[in-house]
């Protein structure tokens, strides 16, 4: 068969517009958004069950983070048409049954701040599959941009449930210290560094089970979208 570019091609159905073209009323709702509310209602909806998930059962780690004080399960939420914090049905890039589906297996804690400290802090678990992997099929651990993502994306739910529920993030540096194993329990340990004005610094860290041995690392800046929107159209 001949193809006219290197991998060939197929009819894309998909038109770009569908992604881009956002209703009125989901910027409405985005604008509308409050942390009370998006923590409030992120951790009434829990995890729901991932029939595609990658934990055993009675996971060590998960059984302490379900069951520690003042320790909450929840998921990414997003505004929406309905209101400004809606869970996902169909999951994401990281979130939900859809990316087990894809190697990634992701379950975000909040816990709530400590007497004396200023933010509370997002704990995980997580675990990666074949598809996460650097190469499928072979003797390889995770890749650098699967454990990445599970990083970019506990920082951003920490920001989300303790200082803007609508916001972005600009910049990110990682560094992976050891290779991550597939099928493995990990620990995802993420808090606040500071703020200032529109934009906020987190630090996560991807560890062993035990939390003994950190395998990676992420610095991220976000910025809350509402204000800058709001500046926007000043």
């Amino acid at each position: 068969m001949q193809h006219d570019q290197p991998g060939g091609g197929r009819v894309q159905l998909v038109n770009p517009a569908t992604h881009s073209n956002q209703p009125a009323a989901v910027k409405l709702h985005q604008m509308a958004a409050t942390v009370s509310a998006y923590r409030q209602q992120s951790i009434k909806d829990g995890i729901p069950d991932r029939p595609d998930g990658l934990f055993p059962h009675s996971d060590d780690l998960l059984t302490q983070l379900a069951t520690q004080q003042g320790s909450h399960a929840f998921e990414k939420h997003l505004a929406g048409l309905s209101s400004p914090q809606e869970w996902l049905p169909q999951g994401s890039w990281v979130s939900g049954n859809s990316a087990c589906q894809s190697g990634f297996d992701l379950r975000l804690f909040y816990q709530e701040a400590a007497e004396g400290e200023q933010w509370g802090h997002v704990l995980g678990a997580a675990r990666l599959g074949d598809r996460a992997s650097i190469g499928n099929g072979f003797w390889v651990a995770a890749h650098g941009g699967a454990v990445e993502s599970l990083m970019d994306e506990a920082t951003a739910e920490l920001a989300k449930m303790e200082w803007a529920p609508v916001l972005a993030t600009i910049e990110a540096t990682f560094k992976i210290k050891k290779a991550v194993p597939l099928h493995t329990t990990l620990r995802i340990d993420c808090k606040i560094q500071r703020t200032r004005g529109m934009r906020c610094w987190v630090y996560g860290e991807v560890q062993d089970a035990s939390g003994s041995v950190v395998l990676a690392t992420c610095e991220a800046q976000l910025v809350n979208l509402q204000q800058l929107w709001k500046a926007q159209a000043e």
